[in-house]
């Protein structure tokens, strides 16, 4: 399958409106259930979603890191533009941003939410609904703070403020969490 750059930057955005809500509702449970809007849609619409393709046999290596650079590009656009016409968010949104500061905890953190991303976007057997898993696994990435590097880079944007070495370690971290939980189910 060849990487669209309108749909990974769609993704971006998706992820990007769920930071911003989650922020609007102040966290917590609400903020992580509407959180999952976002992710919602990227699954509904079919869009590019780095941390939700990458184990895919059918995207090649350098389309998957095209895919993690438009994801990220559209979410610090995104994010920028909210930060600028939403600035009440920037001090939450820096208070998630702070928690990022020490690699080995990243690097876990992200592994994590690479286990709850693979878990919220690969359809589930049967006929069954896949909108309950989007939002268990939202919820359960949010609500555990565990770090999901497109929305990091929409916090970042936000907040107006990272270490940018965070994104790319947190997208290793996402993709060996979802091989990981890959291998072990698959």
């Amino acid at each position: 399958m060849k990487t669209s750059f309108k749909r990974s930057a769609a993704a971006g955005i998706f992820i990007c409106m769920g930071c911003i809500v989650n922020l609007k509702a102040g966290g917590g449970i609400p903020g992580a259930v509407l959180f999952s809007a976002g992710l919602w849609f990227v699954v509904n619409f079919d869009a590019e979603l780095f941390t939700g393709r990458v184990t895919r046999p059918d995207y090649d290596p350098l389309q998957k890191i095209i895919m993690l650079v438009m994801n990220v590009l559209a979410a610090g656009a995104c994010g920028y533009l909210a930060s600028l016409f939403l600035p009440e968010i920037r001090e939450a949104a820096a208070k998630i941003t702070a928690g990022y500061a020490d690699p080995v905890k990243v690097l876990w953190q992200s592994v994590m939410c690479g286990i709850c991303m693979y878990l919220a976007t690969t359809p589930p057997k049967g006929n069954v609904s896949r909108f309950p898993f989007v939002v268990y696994g939202v919820a359960l990435f949010i609500l555990s703070g565990y770090g999901h590097s497109i929305a990091l880079a929409g916090y970042a944007a936000i907040a107006q403020g990272i270490a940018w070495w965070v994104i790319p370690l947190a997208a290793v971290g996402n993709g060996l969490g979802s091989y990981g939980v890959r291998w072990l189910i698959g």
